[in-house]
């Protein structure tokens, strides 16, 4: 996260949501939004998916981003982009709409610098496909 903090998410099936989280850094405050398109959508979405437990909005500005047509994404962040918007579709019990999004993130191709990268994304890629959200 912008804040510092590298964190996952478990909800039981009573439906209560536990945060689990480390500190990756020294900074505890949120950093500044990137000014790129692509990075500053990815920077908002993942903080309403993750830290404000809001996924429609994080679809919300993925979708648009991702609509642009005067820019595109570089691989990296498109891989990114399609991962996020695949986990909230899931989260929003959309599981057509998530396997597209996943499908569509498995097929960009990346070198080798871009697959280390896009690691995260990747490995949450690797997770959402072997065991999709109910």
């Amino acid at each position: 996260m912008s804040y510092g903090v590298r964190q996952f998410l478990m909800t039981d099936p009573g439906g209560n949501c536990v945060r689990i989280g480390q500190r990756t850094g020294e900074h505890h405050g949120h950093g500044p939004a990137p000014g790129e398109t692509f990075a500053r959508a990815l920077h908002h979405a993942s903080l309403l998916a993750d830290s404000k437990a809001d996924p429609a909005a994080a679809a919300k500005v993925v979708d648009r981003v991702l609509a642009l047509t005067d820019e595109t994404p570089a691989d990296v962040q498109l891989v990114q982009l399609l991962v996020l918007r695949g986990d909230v579709a899931a989260q929003l019990g959309d599981e057509d709409k998530a396997a597209d999004f996943l499908t569509r993130a498995a097929a960009v191709p990346l070198d080798d610098a871009e697959r280390e990268a896009a690691r995260d994304a990747l490995t949450r890629l690797a997770d959402l496909r072997a065991d999709p959200r109910p």
